[in-house]
């Protein structure tokens, strides 16, 4: 089994943030930008779109909290203070279109308390080139890109997630072998 990393970095005032923590999962309607990424996944036995499924949680920040106990997921947060920036990574996260789509779901949720940022669902804990998805935060809306592969994102954005995730990984991994 290798599951897929999930990357979250999002500019976002602190009490924003908190509203969004304390909102409950809502549906989200399926509209053309949902439709026209999953036209462009590749997946064996691949089922037309009908619903986004939603967590089931009392509140967003549950959605979080959960993660970030399941050891398996080795997921982590950040707030930067001065840049009023949150991040937050799943190392292990999902290899199923059908289990993101929550996520996908909470993200598009977060973009609307932000004005910019971005998400990415991709093979990084095994090297692998390819995207489950990569979504692009611009003045409160999230949408999702057509993009099957790393080769397909900016150079920069992929350096820098890279470079984070490899820090995360370090620190984490040296901390259990100690």
């Amino acid at each position: 089994m290798e599951l897929d990393t999930l990357y979250i970095q999002i500019q976002i005032e602190r009490k924003n943030l908190a509203g969004f923590f304390s909102a409950k999962p809502s549906p989200e309607e399926l509209d053309e930008n949902w439709r026209e990424w999953w036209g462009s996944r590749e997946m064996y036995s691949k089922t037309a779109l009908e619903a986004i499924p939603t967590y089931s949680k009392q509140y967003n920040r549950e959605v979080v909290d959960e993660l970030l106990c399941d050891r398996f997921c080795a997921a982590a947060e950040h707030y930067d203070e001065e840049k009023q920036c949150w991040t937050f990574i799943a190392l292990n996260f999902s290899e199923n279109y059908h289990e993101i789509l929550p996520m996908l779901a909470f993200i598009k949720q977060l973009a609307k308390f932000s004005e910019v940022g971005l998400a990415l669902i991709y093979n990084w804990m095994w090297g692998g080139e390819s995207v489950m998805a990569f979504v692009q935060i611009q003045h409160g809306r999230a949408l999702l890109q057509p993009v099957r592969e790393c080769a397909q994102i900016a150079p920069e954005i992929l350096k820098d997630i890279d470079s984070y995730l490899q820090v995360v990984a370090d620190n984490r991994y040296n901390k259990q072998s100690d």
